[in-house]
């Protein structure tokens, strides 16, 4: 995992953005399915399945605009001839964990800023809503994949929570 964040957190945030930007128009193509996906999955009536869905394609929307803006102050030095730089750095690998209630709209909205600031990430959704996150990971994952880049960036574990019991 270590060599793939290490190639994405390479890229400029402009081109990072530019894949959050298709992850975007991808889950517009797919935005019905999908929203019916998280109706039937978790409950919900279908235009809030749709609404949700919409949410997690704002976010893509507003973290491509966040992509060219991720700047830094130059700060003047007390030394002659120096200048300081303010320089922002990915943080590494991001944990994700989402509720049932909201199986696609709170991982959208850490994935699509989380991805424009060069991080990968692992999400671990809703035991209960394992099929959204699956139909999620794999739409963002093709877009990855198209764009060269590995679907590992958004890593996925599913199932009980059990695992994570310590005895």
């Amino acid at each position: 995992m270590d060599a793939v964040k290490a190639d994405w957190a390479a890229l400029p945030a402009p081109r990072r953005g530019e894949v959050v930007r298709q992850i975007g128009e991808a889950l517009r193509e797919k935005k019905t399915a999908l929203g019916r996906l998280v109706s039937l999955e978790m409950g919900k009536i279908e235009p809030e399945g749709l609404g949700e869905v919409q949410e997690y394609i704002d976010i893509a929307d507003y973290a491509t605009g966040l992509s060219r803006m991720l700047n830094g102050k130059v700060i003047p030095s007390e030394r002659a001839n120096h200048t300081m730089m303010e320089r922002w750095h990915p943080l590494g690998n991001i944990g994700i964990i989402s509720a049932f209630n909201f199986p696609a709209a709170v991982y959208g909205w850490n994935n699509a800023l989380a991805l424009v600031c060069g991080d990968t990430m692992l999400w671990k959704g809703a035991p209960t809503t394992n099929l959204v996150s699956v139909a999620v990971t794999k739409i963002i994952a093709s877009v990855l994949e198209r764009n060269m880049l590995p679907g590992a960036i958004c890593s996925l574990i599913t199932g009980n929570e059990n695992f994570l019991i310590y005895n």
